[in-house]
């Protein structure tokens, strides 16, 4: 509809809502009078009328004075008044002078300060210019006349067609606009060629080489007249592998560029309440200045974006009036020569970006040439894509041919750029080709900057960062992009700041990257391909995060931001030694992403992951899913490369051990995940995630997410292409994943996540969580808050899960087991062994303590550990209330006895994912509580997870007691006690060694390895040193697994480090852990292991494993006489339950 301020302006002095609607209903019919009265009345008369009015003292004489033809009365306390006029420049003032109706009258609209609930977003300063202009280049003495003959040595003004060299030790300016099109122009390192003046300039060229300086205005003198230079030249067949110079098409320095045009601010702000379709005004959070004729791009709020299906609109502004009585909620009203053709949200969750376009310096590749001529927008129908049906995509095998103009600082040149539109600009595939390139200029260009301009239709990237460092790329709009906009080339740019830039509309190149599982195809180097990674290309692509990314918002791509993993540097700097995923994070803060992440489930609004390195074919590949070998960060404080062997990828010492931080980001409108990382060591704090499938996907060790806000849907309509369905979009908070990680969540909050249907346990509001019956933001009956990996016997968890302070609201399923190969399979290794450290019960509801296990049938009574045990029915998990004991915690151990078994898991059974995996024994607890459970199964893949601080774990095997067991990866609190009893046949004796990591050395200060020694009682076991060990006469092993220290075994003497024991050489802590805001996990040492070694004669040679005879059955009670056990760790007298005894 049409702006209802220009329709009806109401300001209120004394008036009820009743006359205000009486005013409303009657406007209709006088601005139809009003418009009949006065048709053809120039607007200029009108508006002097309105201004005629702001002189008069009240708003009744006003409206007694005003011209019929303006449609103004008073009456009953209200003045109204009616304008035909389409844009009424002084509406604004006179509201302000009469009351502060428009302020009300927008209402409901997001403030800046509304605009975010947990996370802070950070905006630039404004500067507004002086309005004295000093230093201006133009106006200086001594300048040579660009047309004058007497400037140019053979007394001719150059013409079309000519190479132009400027004269040597001469300043030229250019103040008018040139005919034709110029050959190369050359400016000497001697000479400076200046473009400014009263007039606009304009010319066209096929390429500038500034050896000297090329100068328009400068910072204290910004240019106000218009400016436009144009690059032509067609797209040579081998452009790809045959380069042309760098003044080709371009504008090539390696002298100084010095560009100020005109500032406009901001560059880009949000919405302040949502556009509809059918309106033709925006209102803005912020206040703006710019100008009548310009153009902007109002950014979609849809969930998909790519080149042949988006909802960015590009308008012309027909003028902006800023709320001076209310600057510190609302900035500008901006009225458009069009109306909108879709909805764009502006909700207190998030709101949609407005970026100007237009700047009054404009440097552009010629229409005629720099088209792709393959350029196709329409596309083709797949079905392929994750998301409910077919949709329209692009071609892959088009819009490869783009060939636009670009501009390369190189050699030592330098670039001072402000106030600059790009456009048409970029060269498709062609290396170092870009809008504007810093080309491998190291720190020699510290004080360079691109600020406060725009970059659009671009077909290679916005903004190159190429091997320089300490320069600034701030408050830029990039869009309509082909390849990565904002660029970090190599690997080894470093301390750059990337700040208050937008990049959106981002189109990837060839075919996204996609899978199944959590890889993708290699993506390799080829002339239609030049960047691998473009494959998946974003808005920002920061191969090195020690840079500095600050208030950045992207839209569209294949992620929003791109933080690829690369071992070393590519490109240009293949030699040079460093390890960028190892490099420690600056600053990231404020930056946000959405309408991305379509193209794969995995994809997401920040991505860390991908891989980028060089094969051993030498030849520049990408994986873009997860990529063990190559796509690991392991950000370190101090150098991981040898200078002696050139390599790089050492460890990094404990001490040195950093993790990349994000703070102050939020994601939305992503039907996959907001934020995933395969790389690990990262702490996200105040994160928010609104209207998407996951919030966030932590794929590696290393991992705390800090005042998190996920809001899985608002309520706002979730916009799709084609046949996409809503209720294929899962509402997800968080998953635990299922092997080798630790994550820790705290002080969060989860709201409308989870399926409502038949989930009304903890929450049983009608509109808790997600419905697929709700077909404009809906769910599927998967979707829950918390869900656990639970498809693999392959990959099993230890301790590696643990939150703190979590709040729900609204929610429907909060925790689900699941299973992709479907909820009524087998259960699974992992799928037993699932837990999670509730530090203070608010997860789980409990309000204290608790431990959270798994609560599969299968696993028998390995987490129903007592009576008091509270059963959820989500997952299905199990509750325990850690302060019912004294000891009560997690552990976990692998126990190895059949390597013949164990070496075949993943290839012959126990699989990530189907297969079988049969039970080759049990393990349960001590005690008769358990007697008639059968206990957990240990498969071939003998990981075991469960309650620590009991009477302890009593292991069998089905063939027999085993010759050997190998105990590794113990995860176990030094405080909670754990004693493993295992059955041998009567008469059987052991040795048993713990074992430090396999680089241990002997030493004076540390040993690596120390035999237990025998005592004479279980008691002894317990309370004993740790390096003991009972075995009775009928063969019942007694033993105690303790967490050895990482490195040694003493130190030089034996010990059981405690939390505070130091590490070896003082590297650290004995026992590695991650802890963080009140919750710590334990870290297994690599390599070390404990291993049991009986001495037996075995069975046949396919049984070798196994002790001949039969193991006792007589084991240990747990309790003493007259007391009845009632728990794992408890007895209590049968008189009197308050009468207990401990384990």
């Amino acid at each position: 509809m049409k702006n209802p301020l220009i329709s009806t302006i109401l300001i209120l002095l004394v008036a009820s809502s009743a006359q205000v609607a009486r005013a409303q209903t009657d406007s209709k019919t006088f601005v139809e009078k009003s418009a009949r009265s006065c048709k053809g009345v120039p607007d200029s008369r009108i508006i002097g009328t309105l201004e005629n009015i702001l002189s008069v003292s009240n708003c009744q004489n006003q409206c007694n004075i005003t011209a019929a033809c303006l449609g103004y009365q008073y009456s009953n306390g209200i003045c109204i008044l009616y304008s035909f006029i389409p844009r009424l420049k002084k509406v604004m003032d006179l509201q302000v002078y009469c009351g502060k109706i428009s302020k009300d009258y927008f209402k409901p609209y997001v403030t800046l300060s509304e605009s975010s609930e947990r996370v802070t977003i950070p905006t630039p300063n404004v500067n507004w210019y002086q309005e004295t202009e000093t230093n201006c280049p133009h106006l200086q003495d001594g300048l040579k006349d660009w047309n004058s003959a007497s400037t140019w040595p053979n007394g001719v003004v150059p013409a079309a067609g000519e190479d132009v060299t400027i004269p040597s030790n001469t300043k030229v300016l250019i103040n008018t606009k040139q005919k034709g099109t110029l050959g190369y122009i050359t400016i000497p390192d001697s000479s400076e060629l200046i473009i400014g003046g009263t007039e606009n300039v304009r010319f066209k060229t096929k390429g500038i080489d500034v050896k000297g300086k090329l100068i328009a205005g400068s910072e204290t003198c910004p240019i106000n007249t218009k400016i436009k230079i144009t690059l032509v030249g067609s797209r040579p067949s081998d452009v790809v592998t045959n380069r042309p110079e760098e003044k080709v098409k371009g504008i090539s320095v390696t002298g100084t560029l010095s560009l100020h045009g005109k500032q406009y601010t901001k560059t880009w702000t949000r919405l302040a309440k949502t556009v509809k379709a059918g309106d033709d005004y925006a209102i803005l959070q912020q206040q703006v200045n710019w100008e009548k004729g310009q153009k902007v791009v109002i950014v979609t709020t849809a969930m998909h974006d790519s080149k042949v299906w988006h909802q960015n609109e590009v308008l012309k502004v027909e003028m902006v009036k800023n709320f001076k009585f209310d600057t510190e909620n609302v900035g500008s009203i901006v009225y458009f020569k069009s109306e909108f053709q879709y909805d764009h949200a502006a909700n207190t969750a998030y709101q949609a970006e407005v970026g100007l376009l237009s700047r009054n310096i404009k440097i552009l590749g010629s229409k005629k040439d720099s088209e792709p001529a393959d350029a196709d927008v329409v596309g083709h129908t797949s079905a392929r894509w994750y998301w409910g049906g077919s949709i329209t995509v692009p071609r892959e095998d088009k819009n490869l041919l783009g060939y636009g103009g670009h501009i390369i600082m190189h050699n030592g040149g330098k670039a001072f750029v402000e106030g600059v539109e790009l456009f048409r600009m970029g060269q498709t595939n062609v290396l170092g080709r870009y809008p504007i390139h810093f080309h491998i200029l190291e720190n020699e260009c510290r004080d360079c900057y691109f600020r406060h301009s725009s970059v659009h239709k671009s077909f290679y990237r916005c903004v190159s960062i190429h091997g320089t460092h300490n320069m600034t790329i701030t408050e830029n709009v990039g869009y309509d992009v082909v390849g990565y906009c904002y660029y970090l080339e190599d690997g080894v740019e470093e301390d750059n700041i990337l700040s208050y830039n937008l990049g959106a509309h981002i189109h990837y190149l060839g075919t996204p990257a996609e899978g199944g599982g959590q890889t993708t195809d290699i993506a390799e180097q080829s002339e239609t391909l030049t960047l691998p990674a473009d494959v998946t290309a974003s808005a920002f692509y920061i191969t090195n995060v020690h840079n500095n990314v600050i208030g950045n918002a992207a839209s569209g791509g294949w992620a929003g931001f791109a933080f690829p993993s690369l071992k070393r540097p590519i490109g240009s700097h293949t030699d040079v030694l460093m390890e960028p995923t190892a490099r420690t994070s600056l600053v990231i803060d404020g930056n946000t992403a959405h309408s991305t992440g379509w193209w794969w489930y995995h994809a997401a609004g920040f991505y860390f992951g991908g891989a980028l390195y060089i094969d051993d074919n030498g030849v520049l590949v990408y994986n873009a899913g997860r990529d063990s070998s190559n796509g690991r960060r392991n950000p370190c404080s101090q150098s991981t490369c040898n200078e002696a062997t050139g390599e790089c990828g050492r460890w990094c010492p404990l001490n040195s051990r950093e993790w990349v931080k994000m703070t102050n980001s939020k994601v939305f409108l992503i039907p996959g995940g907001g934020t995933n990382s395969w790389s690990g060591r990262m702490e996200v704090k105040y994160y928010e995630a609104h209207d998407l499938g996951l919030a966030l996907e932590a794929l590696e060790p290393g991992f705390w997410i800090d005042n998190m806000v996920v809001n899985c849907r608002t309520g706002e309509k979730l916009v799709l292409p084609g046949e996409s369905q809503t209720r294929s979009i899962k509402g997800d908070g968080f998953f635990w994943y299922d092997t080798g990680q630790e994550h820790i969540i705290t002080n969060s909050l989860f709201r409308n996540c989870g399926y409502r249907e038949g989930y009304d346990e903890y929450d049983n509001s009608s509109t808790r969580g997600c419905s697929e019956n709700d077909l404009d933001n809906g769910c599927n009956e998967k979707s829950t808050v918390f869900g656990f990996l639970t498809h693999s016997d392959q990959f099993n968890p230890e301790t590696m899960q643990g939150t703190k302070n979590i709040t729900f609201e609204n929610c429907g399923r909060r925790f689900r087991l699941a299973n992709y190969l479907g909820d009524n399979t087998r259960s699974t290794v992992s799928g037993r062994l699932q837990n999670w450290l509730d530090v203070d019960g608010s997860a789980s509801g409990q309000g204290v303590p608790t431990i959270i296990g798994s609560g599969q049938p299968e696993a028998g009574l390995w987490w129903h550990v007592e009576d008091a045990v509270v059963d959820d029915p989500h997952g299905p998990l199990k509750f325990i209330n850690m302060e019912k004991g004294l000891y009560r915690s997690i552990g976990h151990l692998r126990i190895k006895f059949d390597d013949s078994v164990h070496d075949r898991v993943g290839e012959d059974f126990c699989l990530n994912g189907g297969g079988e995996c049969n039970a080759l024994g049990y393990i349960k607890h001590f005690g008769e509580y358990f007697e008639s459970d059968q206990g957990l199964p240990v498969t071939a893949n003998p990981d075991i997870s469960g309650l620590t601080g009991g009477f302890g774990w009593l292991f069998t095997l089905n063939q027999g007691a085993p010759k050997t067991l190998k105990i590794d990866m113990p995860e176990i609190s030094p405080d909670s006690p754990l004693v493993l009893g295992v059955p041998y046949p009567p008469g059987t004796s052991v040795t048993i060694t713990a074992n430090a990591a396999e680089n241990c050395s002997l030493n004076a200060y540390y040993t690596c390895k120390e035999e237990y020694t025998a005592v004479a009682s279980p008691d002894l076991v317990r309370d004993g040193g740790g390096n003991v060990y009972h075995m009775s006469n009928d063969g019942f092993l007694t033993v105690r697994i303790i967490q050895t220290a990482s490195g040694f075994t003493g130190n030089p003497g034996w010990i059981i480090p405690d939390m505070n024991t130091a590490g070896k050489w003082n590297d650290g802590y004995a026992i590695d852990r991650f802890d963080r805001g009140g919750v710590l996990l334990i870290k297994s040492p690599w390599s070390a292991y404990i291993e049991i070694a009986a001495d037996c004669s075995t069975q046949d040679d396919e049984n070798s494993a196994y002790c001949t005879g039969t193991p006792t059955t007589n084991y240990p009670s747990v309790c003493s006489s007259g007391y009845e056990q009632v728990a794992y760790d408890k007895c209590c007298r049968t008189t009197d339950l308050n009468d207990c005894e401990f384990a």
